[in-house]
């Protein structure tokens, strides 16, 4: 178990400002004299749930990650937001397919008397998260940072109106909280960006309640 700690921002829709965010962060990156490495990939997400949201209702995120074709089971526990600030406890377990298996998980993450095997034979994919991910990979001063510029969209089906996704998210991989804050004022005054208070769960989910609430007032 890991506890993620990050702050989220959302970024400005102005395309031509988008066009440059990339080149502003590395120079402003270079500027400050910090050592980092840069990358970039694509990650699709498929988020579960059964039809009543259970997971939902115990503040549970579950998703299967495919990154590169390789595959990744991830369920977050209850955790805080502050501002921008999300801290949650997170388990992660490699897996040979894109096939959930609940019984990998720690079983003490579990409310008591929760039926695993019967909770997963009812979950099924309620939305999907699909972008391209560009990260810097920064050592400043006695902390460990991974700095990630998230682009794509949020969707519950195919043909269906999505959501865009347009984020950095500044995660601590190691040493002091507050080189956090630090690294985002130094953002700040190279890219337009303001707090985002809801992950791209949470957004999935509202997306999914939006669309469920019209297909049933067309019924």
């Amino acid at each position: 178990m890991t506890t993620e700690i990050e702050l989220k921002y959302q970024l400005s829709v102005n395309s031509k400002e988008n066009k440059t965010v990339v080149d502003d962060i590395t120079a402003m990156l270079k500027a400050q004299n910090v050592f980092f490495e840069i990358n970039q990939y694509q990650l699709a997400n498929d988020y579960f749930d059964t039809e009543s949201l259970v997971l939902r209702k115990m503040d549970f995120g579950l998703r299967i990650r495919i990154k590169e074709h390789q595959y990744e089971q991830t369920i977050k526990t209850a955790g805080k937001v502050v501002g921008c600030l999300h801290q949650r406890p997170e388990y992660n377990v490699d897996i040979a397919t894109k096939q959930l298996d609940l019984s990998l998980f720690d079983k003490s993450i579990w409310p008591d008397n929760t039926d695993i095997k019967a909770l997963e034979d009812n979950l099924s994919v309620i939305f999907s998260t699909n972008f391209f991910r560009q990260t810097w990979f920064i050592h400043q001063d006695e902390s460990v940072i991974e700095l990630a510029l998230d682009r794509g969209e949020i969707f519950t089906k195919l043909n269906e109106p999505m959501q865009q996704i347009n984020e950095l998210e500044i995660e601590l991989v190691s040493g002091n909280e507050q080189a956090l804050f630090i690294l985002a004022k130094q953002l700040s005054a190279v890219v337009t960006m303001t707090p985002g208070k809801l992950s791209k769960a949470a957004r999935g989910y509202k997306l999914y309640y939006d669309r469920k609430n019209i297909n049933q007032t067309r019924l």
